[in-house]
């Protein structure tokens, strides 16, 4: 993968007839192809926050994944194949078939920094792209993304559900960490305000779902979703390196979207390699030269078979709590800050618009 598809700073093109990635990657298995869904659309710069969820509606086509005519392809096989073909659909906002909108929470009323690789911020002070139905509230930032489907759905469990039509109620774990113990009712369920939850929104069409998803840490998100068209974690190992992004927001990012085992174990082995070098030490991770063509494997491969499921074991709602005992004011280990600071905003791809609107 070059550089350029790393990072994501892809050149402005042409409009061009392209096909849906699920498309392309199954060309040649034998199986029908579901129609071309993919439209160009202009995003709406107003949110809908009432408390309406993923209801039914006549703009919002389920999309189940993978499609019923491609029930027989492994799914590890779409999967790969999505991955060959992310160069051609990363960034290229003209064929994206759906757009996340995702609340960016900023302490103290500043506005958080906008991402180095995004549009310019858009505004609609007209009102013109905004249904009449809509309310005007107070304006918060908002992140806004247009991607494709067949990638979040391929890889988030929970963004598959909720687009081939289930309740975000309905998915929610009771017994999730990342829900604070106040929420509990006494029946042992929790209550989740209505403005935290995921819903699509007004300005859904069949053929392009807008989903309001106020997912734990939008800082990591841009990363989290090149991981998801690239299937490679170099990109985030390089953002946790420089202190870009916080290891236990991007962690909280892949237990929200229900990510699967490989990236778990990606985190997991970060944390205990460069987060707490103590029980790990640098020279775990390799075999000397002289031992380089044995069958010497990595000491600490065979620790993650039964943890890849346990990523939030180390996290509290204080923040990070270390296994071996450790409190939050000892001296902090390398790369992780302890310092307040903003949000860090540096993208790696120019998906997204950051903008200060009427939610």
């Amino acid at each position: 993968m070059s550089d350029d598809n790393s990072h994501g700073f892809c050149p402005d093109i042409k409009m061009v007839e392209v096909a849906s990635p699920i498309e392309n990657c199954c060309r040649g298995s034998g199986q029908s192809l579901p129609p071309n869904t993919n439209s160009t659309w202009a995003p709406t710069t107003h949110c809908d926050t009432s408390p309406s969820l993923m209801e039914s509606s006549d703009s919002f086509e389920p999309r189940p994944f993978p499609p019923p005519s491609l029930l027989d392809v492994p799914v590890e096989y779409i999967i790969d194949q999505l991955h060959n073909l992310a160069p051609h659909y990363w960034d290229k906002l003209e064929t994206a078939d759906c757009t996340l909108v995702v609340p960016v929470p900023y302490p103290g009323g500043k506005h958080a920094s906008e991402p180095l690789a995004s549009p310019s911020p858009s505004y609609d002070p007209s009102g013109l792209g905004r249904r009449a139905t809509e309310p005007t509230l107070a304006a918060v930032p908002l992140i806004r993304m247009q991607l494709h489907t067949d990638y979040l759905s391929a890889h988030s469990s929970f963004l598959r559900s909720l687009f081939s039509g289930a309740s975000p109620i309905d998915l929610i774990n009771p017994t999730s960490s990342l829900h604070p113990p106040g929420l509990r009712t006494s029946s042992g369920k929790f209550t989740i305000p209505p403005n935290r939850l995921p819903r699509l929104m007004p300005s859904s069409t069949p053929s392009h779902p807008v989903l309001y998803l106020p997912i734990p840490d939008p800082a990591s998100l841009h990363y989290v979703v090149h991981w998801m068209y690239f299937g490679t974690t170099d990109v985030i190992e390089d953002a946790l390196v420089h202190g870009v992004i916080q290891w236990e927001g991007i962690a909280r990012n892949v237990e929200y979207l229900g990510l699967p085992t490989d990236i778990k174990v990606f985190l997991g082995r970060w944390f205990e390699r460069w987060l707490n070098p103590d029980r790990h030490g640098i020279n775990d991770a390799y075999v000397s030269d002289e031992e380089g063509e044995s069958d010497t494997a990595c000491s600490d491969d065979d620790d993650y078979d039964d943890d890849d499921d346990d990523l939030m074991d180390d996290l509290d709602s204080d923040g990070i709590r270390w296994k071996d005992g450790r409190d939050d004011d000892e001296e902090p280990c390398r790369g992780r800050t302890r310092a307040t600071r903003c949000l860090s905003w540096a993208s790696t791809a120019s998906t997204s618009a950051v903008s200060y609107e009427s939610v």
